[in-house]
C-alpha cells in the first residue's frame, strides 16, 4: 500500500511540476535559454525527453493488448475518454520490450495520441541549452537520438519525439495493405 501512495505522491508531483512549466509564461529570451526535460530509464539506461514534445504523463494504466504486426505495439489504453495506442519505448529504441515492467505512459500527439511506455521515472528538471549536446550519425548509439544533456551526474541520450512518431506512423501505414477501390 505505501507503494502505491508514493507512486501517487510522484505522479502528484510531475502532474503539478508539468502544469507549472506550461501555465508560465517564459520571455523569448528565456525560453531559449533553457529546456524543460523529463529524466526516465529505458532497460536500466538514462534518457531525456523534451516536455515540449509531449502532451501529458500517466502512470499504472491497464494496457489491453491485442494482435499487431507491429511487435513495439504493446495494446491501447483509455486516457481522458479516448482510446491510445501504447508502444513500448524500450522496443522502439531497440532494445527488448519491458511490457511487465513498463508502469509509466508519455503521451504524444493530439489528433492520434500515442503512449510510449517506459519502466521508471527519474526527474523533471529544467537545464541551460547550453547543457544539450548534438550526437553526430556516428555517435548515435540508439535511434530516435539526436542529442545528449549531462543531468547531475548522469549523462542522458534525449529522445527525438517528433521522429519517433513519424516511424510509428510509417510503421503502422506499411502494415496496412492497400484498399482495393
Amino acid at each position: 500500500m505505501t507503494a502505491q501512495l508514493a507512486i501517487a505522491s510522484k505522479a502528484e508531483e510531475l502532474r503539478r511540476a508539468f502544469d507549472r512549466a506550461r501555465a508560465v509564461p517564459f520571455s523569448t529570451q528565456a525560453a531559449e535559454q533553457f529546456e524543460s526535460l523529463i529524466c526516465i530509464r529505458v532497460n536500466g539506461d538514462p534518457y531525456a525527453i523534451r516536455v515540449s514534445e509531449i502532451s501529458g504523463l500517466a502512470n499504472d494504466r491497464r494496457v489491453v493488448a491485442f494482435p499487431s504486426p507491429i511487435p513495439e505495439q504493446l495494446g491501447l489504453v483509455g486516457i481522458r475518454g479516448e482510446l491510445v495506442s501504447v508502444y513500448s519505448l524500450a522496443a522502439l529504441l531497440g532494445y527488448n520490450k519491458e511490457a511487465d515492467q513498463a508502469r509509466w505512459l508519455v503521451l504524444c500527439g493530439t489528433e492520434q495520441p500515442v503512449g510510449l511506455a517506459f519502466s521508471d521515472f527519474e526527474a523533471y528538471v529544467r537545464v541551460p541549452c547550453t547543457q544539450l549536446s548534438a550526437t553526430g550519425k556516428n555517435d548515435a548509439v540508439r535511434a530516435h537520438v539526436k542529442h545528449v544533456v549531462r543531468v547531475t551526474e548522469a549523462v542522458c541520450a534525449v529522445v527525438n519525439i517528433p521522429e519517433l512518431l513519424e516511424s510509428i506512423k510509417r510503421r503502422c501505414d506499411s502494415s496496412h495493405p492497400p484498399q482495393e477501390q
